[in-house]
């Protein structure tokens, strides 16, 4: 009988001492803090990576946008050789682009001599113009994949530069 009364005795011990260490960790903040830490740091550490991520591809987008400036800087001076051209470009930036990447094209428009705008595109450059000038342009384009952090996946990214060649 002795056995009973000391197993229950010991059971509202335990249930006391369980009840006792509940209250406590409900009263203890730290734990709290620690919870509410663990559950924004992923948040937090997305939003960043979110943020350099745009950081880096618009970094990237400025280096294309110069390149192409410079093959079109080139342009100004001989719009005929297009390989010179892209390797302007590709030399001009420390990005990972090729010879490929790069596209030249020459467009044309007639112009009247006193507007401000074009009277006509030509669909090619061998066209006559009706009425008034013709003037030749050259788009250098540059192209590049960007790899996102941490997702893998890939976008395009792009610069272009028009220049009056004639």
């Amino acid at each position: 009988m002795m056995n009973i009364h000391s197993d229950a005795l010991k059971s509202a011990k335990s249930a006391k001492m369980a009840r006792q260490l509940i209250s406590r960790l409900g009263l203890c903040r730290r734990a709290a803090a620690a919870v509410e830490f663990a559950l924004l740091v992923p948040v937090v550490l997305a939003g960043l990576t979110g943020v350099v991520n745009y950081g880096l591809a618009m970094s990237d987008k400025m280096a294309l946008q110069s390149a192409a400036r410079a093959g079109a800087q080139l342009a100004l001076i001989d719009s005929s050789d297009t390989s010179a051209i892209s390797t302007a470009v590709v030399a001009s930036t420390n990005l990972n682009i090729t010879t490929s990447d790069v596209t030249t094209t020459q467009f044309c428009e007639c112009w009247d001599g006193d507007s401000s705008t074009a009277v006509e595109s030509l669909a090619a450059c061998t066209d006559s113009c009706s009425s008034g000038n013709k003037r030749y342009f050259m788009t250098v384009s540059v192209t590049e994949d960007f790899t996102l952090l941490l997702l893998g996946t890939t976008i395009s990214l792009s610069g272009s530069a028009v220049v009056r060649t004639q």
